[in-house]
């Protein structure tokens, strides 16, 4: 129950840039989280194999933490940026996101290389986010009626090839 109050109302875009930073906050966190607890049980099962509650927790914060800590710098760095320049909202301010969001990764890696790929990508997806949110063009568009429909009953005819000669008397 709490994760769909979370999924249905706590969203990054639901207010304008400049406006309900927690709320921005978390939006963007419990994706970072998600995702990074994903990518962190994949590693503890089939990468790293750890034996063990504190090896298997550490192994989950090396993923979590920081990507989550990311996600917390780029929805407060774009919200101070906008609330600096006076409520303007542009590019900049996601730009500025990326880069502070950059410095956590890098500081997570210690890889310089990495990093500024790291980086570069990151400002080039926010871009077209913001693109988006500008233009009203959806990147990805997602029907959530799509992917949250519930099934309450189930066909009671699973044939694939229906019989022509119609229902048997004793079906």
């Amino acid at each position: 129950m709490l994760i769909t109050y979370f999924a249905q109302n706590w969203k990054y875009s639901n207010a304008p840039e400049g406006q309900a930073p927690f709320e921005k906050v978390v939006g963007l966190c419990k994706y970072g989280f998600a995702g990074s607890f994903g990518m962190g049980m994949y590693d503890c099962i089939l990468l790293s194999q750890t034996r063990g509650f504190w090896n298997t927790m550490n192994c989950l914060a090396f993923w979590t933490v920081p990507i989550t800590a990311m996600c917390a710098t780029f929805a407060s760095v774009a919200y101070t940026t906008t609330k600096l320049r006076g409520g303007q909202d542009g590019y900049i301010n996601y730009i500025l996101a990326s880069l502070a969001s950059g410095g956590v990764f890098y500081h997570w890696q210690k890889n310089g290389r990495l990093s500024y790929h790291f980086t570069f990508w990151l400002t080039a997806c926010a871009m077209v986010k913001k693109y988006g949110d500008m233009t009203g063009w959806v990147p990805l568009p997602i029907k959530d009626a799509d992917i949250r429909k519930q099934y309450t009953t189930f066909p009671l005819d699973f044939t694939l090839v229906k019989d022509p000669r119609g229902r048997r008397p004793w079906e």
